[in-house]
């Protein structure tokens, strides 16, 4: 019998035993007051959530200070959360514009196709028909439009199609972000559209972004190059490519995070997807949030997997939305911290 694993339970550390915890690993407190600090750590943030910003940096290799940060402040930290907090409200708007103009895309390719918008939908929530041990069928597609039933949004639509005979335009009302990308590829099949197919695996990246910022993950929190969970589409990796400023070492290098490559490809997406107003309104936003990015930079000098990761976000949105002129000291962005 496999004997139990002892289970390592970590004791709830004080906001001041926090610091302390930090100054233990060779985090300074010279930007800001170990006082600031406890009263930060009391009421601004998770002390979980903050130190895990500390990946990005580099430790003492031998000495005294061994195995300690080497140039560490906590308000670095205080910073890059910040900044992390920021990059998910550009992101996170900005993936909600690629789903509805994905689905005008998509309702304008069934047309094409000489779809009637009905039959289309039959054969997908079909597709979803298995049968228990018990011999009865059930369909989790039709299930998960079933709990709008309860919802003040939906519910008066779902009442009108009892028998989920829905048009493709009234489907597209009610279906998860997810279940609308499977019902994109779904409609790339049956049509034979390579290019259809190409941008279901984009929408896919842009889908995993958008939930870690809807359930508020961390983002910057690891930035180092490594080995993707999935390649960069190619569309993708040629268009960054396309961005004269980014060389073809920094372009694997940034591509090779998963969490820098859907960063790409959602603003990639965007750039080619939403309206000329969309996209422009965007744009203000992203050049506000790249100067607050870079607003304390030299914090960062010497750390080229922060400073290079700042970097390549900043020359995408350079390359793909029209810059704009932006008043660092009226911008709300730039006045949430300094």
């Amino acid at each position: 019998m496999e004997k139990n694993k002892q289970r390592h339970i970590k004791r709830w550390l004080t906001p001041c035993e926090q610091v302390e915890h930090l100054k233990g690993k060779g985090v300074r407190f010279a930007l800001v007051s170990e006082e600031w600090a406890v009263s930060y750590l009391s009421k601004n943030n998770n002390y979980f959530r903050l130190r895990s910003y500390r990946t990005g940096f580099s430790k003492v290799e031998e000495g005294p200070r061994k195995g300690q940060y080497a140039n560490l402040d906590f308000k670095m930290l205080v910073d890059l959360s910040i900044i992390d907090m920021l990059l998910r409200y550009q992101m996170l708007p900005m993936t909600l514009d690629i789903e509805h103009f994905a689905k005008v895309r998509l309702l304008e390719r069934i047309e094409e196709a000489g779809e009637d918008g009905y039959s289309i939908v039959r054969s997908f929530l079909a597709s979803y028909d298995e049968t228990n041990s018990k011999g009865e069928v059930f369909n989790s597609a039709k299930n998960e439009i079933r709990r709008g039933s309860s919802s003040p949004y939906v519910a008066g639509i779902l009442a009108k199609y009892p028998d989920f005979d829905f048009p493709a335009w009234v489907f597209l009302e009610l279906v998860s972000f997810g279940s609308f990308i499977y019902f994109y590829k779904f409609c790339a099949d049956k049509f034979d559209d390579k290019k259809m197919m190409d941008e279901f695996y984009l929408l896919q990246s842009v889908k995993s972004l958008r939930n870690a910022c809807a359930h508020n993950n961390c983002i910057l929190n690891e930035m180092s190059a490594g080995k993707p969970m999935f390649r960069a589409r190619n569309a993708v990796s040629m268009a960054v490519g396309g961005v004269s400023a980014i060389g073809k070492g920094q372009r694997k290098s940034k591509l090779s995070n998963d969490r820098l490559q859907q960063v790409a490809t959602t603003l990639y997406v965007h750039n080619i997807l939403a309206s000329e107003g969309v996209h422009q309104h965007r744009s203000e936003s992203l050049h506000a949030f790249v100067l607050r990015m870079n607003k304390h930079i030299e914090y960062y000098e010497g750390n080229d997997q922060i400073s290079s990761g700042f970097e390549f976000i900043k020359k995408l949105v350079d390359a793909w939305f029209s810059p704009e002129i932006v008043d660092s000291e009226k911008t709300t962005l730039d006045s949430v911290c300094s």
